[in-house]
């Protein structure tokens, strides 16, 4: 990691997880706070915690990256009756659980719990993974990831090309984080690479 501007990391610790900030200092009340806004954030940070140029500031950042962790983790469907179990809800006004959202969740959780030991990011983690990711394949035929469903189990059928974000963490979670369930999780992978691939 290279020398940061000040100004950003400034921002991100006065702001994230709000996903806009109207100039010069106000966040965007329409979007609201995102899990998309503190995902980038927890990963920014984790890399900023171990940098020398933020030494002096190490109890600040894990503060701030257990306070996005732990917020993300309001944004979780635990209804295992509904389609968006496991999932994470866009933002906090939305009804809609998105396969990226989780994408983009998952190794943040992960990188989350290997700087905090927190085994609440990592549980997280792998129910993202291995129940809701699995739930969003498995609802269409062509190996990748339904777009969103709603806390009414709505679907939106539509297949996008940003899951493949996805295999970040679904690599995580095989190769360290949950290895007994190796299979599931590569059974995830090679469909989506399959639908991908060929998108």
């Amino acid at each position: 990691m290279g020398t940061v501007p000040e100004a950003y990391y400034q921002f991100i610790m006065d702001y994230a997880p709000n996903v806009y900030v109207i100039p010069p200092s106000t966040p965007d009340p329409a979007f609201g706070k995102g899990v998309l806004a503190a995902s980038f954030a927890i990963d920014f940070l984790c890399d900023a915690y171990s940098a020398p140029q933020f030494e002096d500031r190490k109890t600040e950042i894990y503060n701030k990256v257990i306070e996005l962790a732990d917020w993300t983790l309001t944004q979780r469907c635990l209804d295992s009756a509904r389609k968006a179990y496991g999932g994470f809800q866009s933002s906090e006004t939305s009804t809609y659980y998105y396969s990226v959202d989780a994408c983009r969740v998952i190794p943040s959780l992960l990188r989350a719990y290997e700087l905090t030991n927190d085994s609440r990011y990592l549980d997280a983690a792998k129910l993202a993974g291995g129940t809701f990711l699995k739930i969003m394949q498995d609802q269409q035929a062509y190996g990748g990831f339904a777009r969103a469903v709603t806390i009414g189990d709505a679907w939106l059928l539509q297949l996008d090309v940003e899951c493949l974000y996805g295999l970040i963490g679904l690599k995580m979670l095989t190769e360290k984080h949950d290895i007994p369930n190796d299979s599931v999780y590569q059974s995830i992978m090679s469909k989506a690479i399959g639908f991908l691939r060929f998108g």
